[in-house]
């Protein structure tokens, strides 16, 4: 469902000039209309070791689908290695919450919307081959032992191939 909702989302704003908060509110609006509930923007409290170091903000949380989860939107070329130690991170912090609604949240989504449109990407380098996606979703599960771990194989939307020769005719374009 979520990549059902996504596409829609992405269908309608596509990676143009709107920002992440549009597509976070665009999508709670998609969860609204198929009666998925969702509290945005949940503040929780971030831990070093067993001290409380300050608020975090997971973008979305979901407290009455099995498991209950946490879903972290981003806007970029893709999801990155950062994405993923903010997802574990507010895991992590949860698992020690005092929040009795909390504290059994195990699982979250990262979930990525293409910003730029690959056919206006101006690549430099030669022979150079990346694949691009509109949509990306990984689901990960903090385990009894606090290990995270990735459940599924990434879900991806796409992709576009861009090569040299499509630079440079995007480059002859501007």
């Amino acid at each position: 469902e979520l990549i059902k909702l996504s596409s829609e989302v992405y269908k309608h704003l596509g990676g143009g000039t709107y920002d992440e908060k549009d597509y976070q509110k665009a999508l709670g609006h998609e969860f609204s209309q198929k009666n998925i509930e969702y509290l945005r923007e949940i503040h929780i409290e971030l831990f070093y070791k067993k001290i409380p170091l300050k608020l975090g903000a997971p973008d979305f949380y979901f407290n009455k689908i099995k498991p209950p989860a946490i879903l972290e939107v981003k806007l970029g070329s893709g999801l990155e290695e950062i994405n993923r130690q903010q997802l574990k991170m507010y895991l992590l912090s949860i698992s020690k919450s005092t929040n009795p609604i909390l504290r059994n949240v195990r699982e979250g989504y990262l979930l990525n919307f293409l910003k730029v449109e690959p056919s206006t990407e101006i690549h430099h380098e030669k022979k150079n081959k990346k694949e691009y996606y509109k949509i990306e979703v990984e689901h990960y599960r903090l385990n009894d032992n606090k290990k995270f771990k990735l459940l599924n194989k990434p879900y991806k939307v796409g992709p576009f191939n861009i090569t040299d020769q499509q630079s440079e005719i995007s480059q002859t374009k501007l």
